[in-house]
């Protein structure tokens, strides 16, 4: 197994931990999870731990964007109850490697 399939799979297998479900995209992660509208708590917890989550995908430029506590698309989150977080620019073998993981 190369490395960066350890690290997709490690991704992977902690974001299902934590109850995320995961998609890629051309360069982009998504990550996301549902819990009941207007729960604080659980929006919380997401945003604790999605960033930290999306920190263990190897970036090379790029950005992190979504419905998290730092913009109005955590209302949304509160509002809707769910919440999501994407990463760009994360390596080409990591987003082929992680795709791959998705899928199997």
């Amino acid at each position: 197994m190369s490395k960066q399939n350890e690290i997709a799979a490690a991704f992977l297998a902690q974001a299902t931990k934590l109850g995320f479900s995961v998609s890629v995209r051309d360069t982009v992660v998504t990550i996301s999870k549902s819990f009941t509208p207007g729960d604080i708590d659980a929006f919380s917890a997401c945003d604790c731990f999605g960033p930290l989550l999306l920190d263990q995908a190897p970036i090379k430029g790029g950005s992190v964007w979504g419905t998290d506590g730092g913009s109005v698309g955590g209302y949304s989150a509160v509002k809707h109850g769910r919440y999501t977080l994407n990463k760009s620019g994360t390596g080409k073998r990591f987003l082929s490697a992680l795709a791959a993981a998705v899928q199997s």
